[in-house]
């Protein structure tokens, strides 16, 4: 499920769903039952899009939920709270969705779907470049504001979109339909960040955990934020543990192989995906740590680097 992984840093992406029109979701009349296939895909879906993962994980199997418990999968990622996860669910339920393969056999199902989103852009402005802090500050007549310029901008029906597309396995299990992610055979990789020891930065690693199949590419995401009062430059670089297999993971894409110039205040989220050599071995926990090392016009003291604790959603922003 690379696509859930892809673009899952980017979220505001599928949030914005709102703008699309109603009558363009596709379903199927009879698929609106809370016990088939496609409408735990759509949920699930709506879910992750949402990042309401407390809701998502109630669409994921027994046989996962034993690998990994709610309250693991909830600190394993950066949710969203308050006028912003609000926000965010009102965004995603419209997404439009289509049916491109659908198998079913006896308790066992598949789905590949489409589903299109308008690109976030447009709306990085008008929703405050989803910043947790600032819109979950905001006065009920400025939260009316935004959600009547969203609704507007619906009707106008002018957004650039955003295509995706999600493969779903899905097991049957009394009596209702659950998404198997299958992570007893995933390798289960973390993510952290180290900064150096001052209050220049903040990093959030939005996705800390999550489990990747040999031939699934995965992807997390970091926020970063300059604190400081005058320009930094940060290189990023990746330390994979244990070292040993360094030359068994691959990196696909990253969107920090140069180092990133950030102004005071401004914040960036960065991406970067991986892929495992078909050699890595079995029940091997993989730690992949992103260093930060920054150099600016102030004197910024380097020293040796410091863990970033776990912050809360968008606590960067998340």
């Amino acid at each position: 499920m690379f696509a859930h992984f892809r673009k899952a840093a980017l979220f505001t992406l599928a949030l914005v769903a709102l703008l699309l029109p109603a009558a363009a979701v596709t379903f199927f009349a009879g698929d609106r039952a809370s016990d088939n296939p496609l409408e735990a895909a759509r949920s699930y879906l709506k879910a992750i899009h949402a990042r309401d993962y407390r809701e998502a994980y109630r669409f994921i199997s027994s046989a996962d939920r034993i690998v990994f418990d709610q309250a693991s999968y909830l600190q394993s990622q950066v949710a969203l709270g308050g006028f912003t996860i609000q926000l965010a669910k009102q965004l995603a339920a419209d997404m439009q969705i289509r049916v491109i393969e659908r198998e079913n056999k006896d308790t066992r199902a598949r789905l590949t779907l489409d589903y299109k989103i308008p690109a976030a852009d447009e709306l990085s402005s008008l929703l405050h470049n989803w910043d947790q802090e600032k819109l979950n500050a905001l006065s009920g007549a400025e939260e009316k504001r935004i959600i009547d310029a969203l609704k507007n901008m619906k009707q106008a029906r002018n957004m650039i979109t955003t295509e995706g597309r999600e493969t779903f396995n899905l097991v049957q299990e009394n009596g209702h339909w659950k998404i198997f992610l299958d992570w007893a055979s995933g390798t289960k990789v973390s993510f952290a960040a180290v900064v150096p020891p001052n209050d220049t930065i903040e990093v959030a690693v939005l996705r800390r955990t999550l489990f990747a199949g040999m031939d699934e590419p995965f992807q997390t995401s970091l926020k970063v934020r300059n604190r400081g009062q005058r320009e930094v430059v940060a290189r990023i670089d990746h330390r994979i543990e244990p070292k040993e297999f360094t030359d068994r993971i691959a990196m696909i894409a990253c969107g920090f192989l140069r180092p990133l110039t950030l102004n005071p205040g401004e914040e960036r989220e960065v991406s970067s995906a991986y892929l495992l050599d078909p050699g890595f071995p079995k029940n091997t926990p993989l730690n992949i740590i992103f260093e930060f090392n920054l150099a600016s016009s102030q004197p910024l003291g380097l020293g040796k680097g410091r863990t970033m604790p776990p912050r809360e959603a968008m606590d960067v922003g998340k």
